[in-house]
């Protein structure tokens, strides 16, 4: 009997998670609700591409150590 309470209730909430997920998913955004973004990040105003000049590149040669790596492990 116990057996069937619990398959029972894992049907009904499988069923009312699939009918829940159809109402949130299921349905196309209006025109009232798009949101416009409010937050502007310092990122966002400068360009995406970053030439590296040779000066960058020799303080990266110049600050860069062995220890900052970590290599795999193999599985056990």
């Amino acid at each position: 009997m116990k057996k069937r309470i619990a398959l029972g209730a894992a049907m009904l909430l499988t069923l009312g998670t699939a009918v829940a997920g159809t109402f949130l998913y299921g349905h196309e955004q209006s025109a009232s609700l798009t949101v416009e973004p409010q937050i502007t990040l310092p990122s966002d105003n400068q360009s995406a591409t970053q030439t590296a000049t040779p000066e960058m590149i020799a303080m990266w040669k110049a600050t860069a150590a062995s220890t900052d790596y970590v290599g795999t492990k193999a599985p056990i």
